[in-house]
């Protein structure tokens, strides 16, 4: 009798110990690229390949099919042996390349305004933040000081879409970079582009001739 228990007991333990080996060791595909992709190229056939991984070392949205990552075009810096997802990737040049992939509502516009790291949560902000913008009329432009003479500041944006910060060579701030501190090498952003409802340019582009912004990070 303990024989047949002991049987039983050791041919489900077995069971369970192999049900867990195979989900630990199975492997998956991905999309990897196969060398150095700069922001706006085309993705082609050899740009990519099919790797088979383990589920738990790939990042959450890395394509499992070649076909979702050919003919789409790189929204942040790629590296060679790196995975490829949707928000790494744009399906064209112009408005989805910048929004990097976030679901910009329609109707709404891509701005730019310049900033300085101080007035701008140190320069730490990525992709899909949202933020209030807040124009300081009448300020020095080049120091970011305020006149106290000039208006007070004026609120033109709430919760607004970052869709990312750009150098003052208007390259791309990759976000990946931007934990080593605002005072590393290349890694100072200049400007950062929103995307606001159309009816708001009017309001945006009269502060921009006169103003300097403070953006401020929401936390709700």
């Amino acid at each position: 009798m303990l024989r047949t228990v002991y049987l039983t007991a050791f041919v489900i333990l077995s069971a369970v110990a192999g049900l867990f080996y195979y989900s630990q060791t199975r492997l998956v595909p991905a999309v990897v690229a196969t060398t150095d992709l700069k922001v706006g190229a085309q993705i082609q056939d050899s740009d990519v390949a099919i790797r088979h991984v383990s589920p738990g070392s790939i990042p959450t949205g890395t394509y499992a099919d070649l076909g979702l990552a050919i003919g789409r075009f790189v929204s942040f810096p790629i590296l060679r042996d790196q995975y490829i997802g949707a928000r790494a990737v744009a399906t064209s040049r112009s408005a989805d390349l910048l929004a990097g992939g976030l679901d910009i509502p329609k109707g709404y516009r891509i701005i730019s305004l310049p900033i300085v790291p101080s007035s701008a949560v140190g320069g730490s902000l990525k992709p899909g933040d949202l933020v209030d913008v807040i124009a300081i009329p009448g300020s020095n432009k080049a120091s970011g000081l305020l006149d106290q003479s000039s208006a007070a500041p004026v609120v033109i944006g709430t919760h607004v879409m970052v869709l990312g910060l750009r150098t003052d060579q208007g390259t791309t701030l990759d976000p990946s970079t931007s934990s080593r501190g605002i005072g590393s090498v290349g890694n100072k952003p200049a400007s950062i582009l929103l995307a606001i409802p159309e009816p708001d340019e009017t309001r945006y582009s009269a502060a921009l001739a006169s103003s300097t912004f403070f953006i401020a990070l929401t936390t709700d």
